[in-house]
């Protein structure tokens, strides 16, 4: 029951520095405005999907209405995304870091507890204040289309574990550099280059890195990195596929788990081997 604890602890220091709150704020403002914007206006020909009361697309029959909102849901989801890294990541760098502070560690690791539970723990707790507002926030938006388009599609409810995954992926470069530095600063900082920068050059690294050399050697290095980190943005584009219901490529899924696993046992053999 350790793990558990640990999980409870941490959504109440969450909950307390008011980080879990003001996310689910900005979801219910969302939400609030999705609902006084969207609107369906019908007539014999078909259903019109319309903003602020002027319709956006013609007449069009239920299938077509269906696959309208859907990509509505789909570009929402996408902005719910930025901002869950965006403020996410912000919100909860801090756990793993504030853990290892000298006297807290100290009071942590004087417990019957390993230190690898605590790394867990900690990151779960994280981990699960995130999936509490995200899954709000995707059954609200499903709630929203629902009774104002009468659109009751459950795709928008599966892609909210798709989200979460993705963030507990990204969440195991948190861990890292938070065991490595200690320090909250440095954890936002190394996880946005890599989300805003250095992910984006190895997605796209036959038109940018593969220009620089067209040795093996190098380009097989290059490709490593790749296939070491979290596929942010090729799970991202997957999971606007999954609202539009067009067919999933799962690879990014799985090398992410192995890579978020492989970064996370790296992190507690470092958290292992560290003294306090």
């Amino acid at each position: 029951m350790r793990i558990p604890a640990l999980v409870s602890l941490t959504l109440r220091e969450l909950f307390a520095k008011a980080a879990l709150i003001i996310l689910a704020a900005i979801s219910t403002l969302v939400l609030i405005g999705v609902a006084f914007v969207v609107s369906v206006h019908t007539a014999p020909e078909g259903s019109s999907l319309a903003l602020f009361g002027q319709p956006v697309s013609p007449p069009l029959p239920e299938a077509d209405l269906i696959k309208a909102v859907a990509q509505m849901q789909a570009t929402l989801a996408g902005g719910l995304f930025t901002g869950i890294i965006l403020f996410g990541i912000f919100a909860t760098a801090g756990v793993i870091p504030d853990a290892l502070e000298k006297g807290t560690v100290d009071l942590y690791l004087s417990k019957p507890i390993a230190r690898w539970e605590l790394l867990l723990g900690k990151a779960l707790g994280a981990i699960t204040g995130i999936l509490a507002n995200v899954l709000y926030f995707f059954i609200g938006l499903w709630l929203v289309f629902g009774l104002k388009a009468g659109v009751w599609d459950p795709r928008i409810l599966l892609a909210a574990g798709t989200m979460i995954f993705i963030f507990a992926c990204l969440y195991s470069l948190v861990v890292f550099f938070g065991v490595l530095s200690r320090n909250t600063a440095v954890s936002i900082i190394f996880v946005y280059l890599y989300l805003f920068v250095v992910g984006a050059i190895l997605q796209n690294r036959e038109a940018t890195l593969y220009l620089i050399s067209t040795n093996v050697v190098y380009r097989t290095v290059i490709d490593g990195f790749y296939y070491l980190l979290p596929q942010i943005s090729g799970m991202q584009e997957n999971g606007a596929k999954q609202i539009l219901g067009v067919a999933m490529d799962w690879k990014p899924f799985l090398q992410s788990f192995l890579s978020a696993l492989t970064i996370f046992l790296g992190s507690a053999v470092i958290l292992r081997n560290r003294d306090f």
